[in-house]
């Protein structure tokens, strides 16, 4: 899921769409804009579909020039034209460009024919970084035979609930002394937190991850923990389709997802934030696990305080 937003728009979810898009129309939009910025990449992509009196597949660049303007400091990024056959043959213009966007900030898309001046244009702004408070673990041993043990986190000024949640367990490799990131598969009981408008809980339960980690091959069982993470996935406000369902057959159809002026489409951003911390020596051997001295914690992970506010990482 992690970068299903980007590869979707960019490059499978119109993979036929000139198939999609009705070649005659009676206007002066010349372009279809298909992307997602994305806050985890450093090179951006979008696709760029030359609305023609009839359907054409060639491998000339467009004679366009495609930029994007960072509003909040007046950057401006030129992007370039590469040509990509897809599966069925057809072929499309995915412009690149070396950037990383940044949280909050508006970028806005412009391609404009040379010689032309009508502008095709999209304007997105990546989702705010969010606050985020880890609260401190609790732990219970129930009839002195059944371990509880939770994680309750907290996201805070979140505009909209998640597209998706990641949660992994960082170890220690024993080996060679490198850390060993292991993402689970399931994700924890997640939630909007009720009459608290824009926050988001998770509660994990840390003996539920304890027996999924020890079917892992790629951890030795004594393997130090070295950290617990989460991360989310926020899209920008504009991104929600028709009935909140990504279905790559409905999006294919002109207008049905828009914010292109002078044109059709969508441009959009995707903000990603995490959060990482650390159990408490005493609930890590409650699980079985083998704590890490925070003497010896080597200096990529650092020490969250548990029941403190602090924002996310990007």
């Amino acid at each position: 899921m992690r970068y299903l937003l980007t590869a979707v728009l960019v490059l499978g979810l119109f993979a036929a769409c000139e198939d999609s898009v009705s070649p005659i129309l009676e206007s002066d939009r010349q372009f279809t804009i298909f992307g997602a910025l994305d806050m985890d990449l450093d090179t951006q992509y979008v696709r760029v579909i030359p609305i023609r009196p009839q359907l054409e597949s060639t491998s000339d660049s467009l004679n366009v020039t495609v930029r994007t303007i960072e509003s909040e400091t007046g950057h401006v990024q030129l992007w370039r034209d590469s040509v990509h056959v897809f599966d069925t043959g057809l072929i499309g213009h995915i412009f690149h460009a070396p950037m990383r966007i940044r949280a909050g900030f508006t970028y806005r898309l412009e391609v404009t024919p040379i010689g032309g001046d009508v502008v095709t244009s999209a304007e997105t702004t990546v989702p705010a970084a969010p606050g985020v408070t880890v609260f401190p673990e609790t732990v219970e041993l129930v009839f002195t035979t059944r371990l509880l043990a939770r994680q309750r986190v907290v996201w805070e000024g979140l505009e909209q609930a998640p597209f998706d949640l990641e949660q992994w367990y960082r170890f220690v490799s024993l080996s060679d002394y490198s850390y060993r990131d292991i993402l689970l598969s399931y994700d924890p009981v997640n939630r909007a937190v009720q009459d608290e408008p824009g926050q988001w809980e998770v509660d994990m339960d840390l003996v539920r991850d304890r027996d999924s980690l020890a079917t892992k091959t790629e951890i030795g069982p004594s393997a130090p923990l070295a950290g617990l993470g989460l991360r989310i996935t926020l899209l920008d406000s504009d991104f929600i389709p028709p009935g909140e369902d990504f279905d790559r057959d409905v999006l294919a159809q002109p207008g049905t997802l828009s914010n292109v002026e002078n044109g059709f489409g969508f441009f959009g951003s995707v903000g990603r934030f995490s959060t990482e911390w650390l159990l408490a020596d005493t609930t890590v051997r409650a699980l079985g696990m083998t704590p890490l001295g925070r003497g010896t914690l080597p200096g990529s992970v650092r020490e969250h305080s548990p029941g403190m506010s602090a924002p996310a990482d990007q």
